[in-house]
């Protein structure tokens, strides 16, 4: 188990190439519903299976961590009574937890659609608020599950969780006999399984800053002369992306820099971003993710002194591919930036 959680965070942190956060916060919402069962011996003798519902809501940090926090109810069903306490054994028993923590995630795509495997974690105060449990303590629970994206915003998946709290089952009255203490002193532990719904609000794209107005000659002097355009042919490579993501890859920066070069030599020229995705995902989406794609390459260009009125952008999401999206070859040969000398 340590084993793959140990490659399970290697391949979210690393499958970015670096562990830089996003260039905007992708917010959500959610909920964890399903049943929750006791696991030790002194927790079960008080309380039988139930159910929680743990609404939450979070914001992806990069595409492979983010952060949530979410309140938890849990409602265990009665599990008889115990000599001295007279109706205790009649109670239901509720719980609510408020917590928070990271969420590891690994978006895999597969002909059936995109899967996203996650481990997550979690830790915040337990209170008992009726029946066998009356006490309040720190708590915190771990574990994972897989999402299946229905659309580039839903997502329906399930989830497994161990969970734990220092404070054992107590009611608030013993009754006239009193029960040994032991009966109440250890740690309460148990187990959370169900399904999962998220919804992701796509963050808003920021503007590109506004191109300063050009300044008027002044009337004595003489009106600029441009130079004439140039007459070598101007060659400009494609650069491409991991899945579902708009960072520049490593790989992809000597291609950039040579373009820079290119524009920084041929300062008459102008040219157009254009952005391309695979087939994985709505067209709605793939549109938004090939903007993304063509915004980052034009800031990378603007960052090294290129003036951003000479470099537009344009997305084509999934309407022009190159090769195949039959194949993860053919898909990562689709996932890219084209640029193109504008005329």
């Amino acid at each position: 188990m340590r084993r793959f959680l140990v490659w399970f965070l290697g391949c979210a942190l690393a499958g970015s190439g670096a562990p830089a956060v996003a260039s905007a916060l992708e917010p959500y919402v959610g909920a964890d519903i399903g049943m929750t069962e006791p696991l030790n011996g002194n927790f079960r003798g008080h309380v039988d299976v139930g159910f929680l519902v743990s609404p939450y809501v979070g914001g992806e940090l990069h595409p492979n961590v983010a952060f949530q926090a979410s309140p938890t109810f849990y409602f265990f069903s009665q599990s008889g009574s115990f000599p001295g306490m007279p109706g205790q054994g009649r109670q239901e028993t509720t719980m609510v937890a408020i917590s928070g923590g990271p969420r590891f995630q690994l978006p895999m795509e597969s002909q059936l659609g995109t899967f996203v495997p996650f481990i997550y974690g979690s830790g915040g105060y337990y209170a008992g608020t009726s029946g066998r449990l009356s006490q309040s303590a720190p708590g915190w629970f771990g574990g994972g599950g897989v999402d299946y994206r229905l659309s580039d915003r839903f997502s329906l998946g399930g989830f497994v969780r161990y969970e734990y709290a220092l404070m054992g089952p107590r009611p608030k009255d013993l009754g006239p006999l009193q029960v040994p203490e032991e009966r109440f002193s250890e740690d309460i532990r148990w187990l959370s399984y169900g399904f999962s719904l998220r919804y992701v609000f796509t963050a808003p794209e920021e503007a590109p800053p506004a191109a300063p107005p050009p300044s008027a000659p002044l009337a004595s002097e003489p009106a600029p002369v441009l130079p004439p355009p140039s007459k070598r042919k101007v060659v400009l490579r494609s650069v491409h992306f991991e899945f579902d993501q708009d960072r520049i890859q490593p790989e992809a920066r000597p291609v950039l820099d040579e373009a820079y070069g290119i524009l920084r030599d041929e300062p008459e020229i102008h040219v157009r971003a254009e952005g391309h995705t695979d087939a994985i995902g709505t067209e709605e989406y793939n549109l938004r993710l090939g903007e993304r794609r063509a915004r980052a390459v034009r800031q990378y260009l603007v960052s090294k002194g290129i003036a951003p009125e000479r470099i537009q952008t344009v997305s084509f999401g999934e309407s022009r591919p190159v090769a195949t999206n039959d194949t993860p070859e053919g898909r990562a040969q689709n996932r890219r930036v084209e640029l193109h000398v504008v005329e």
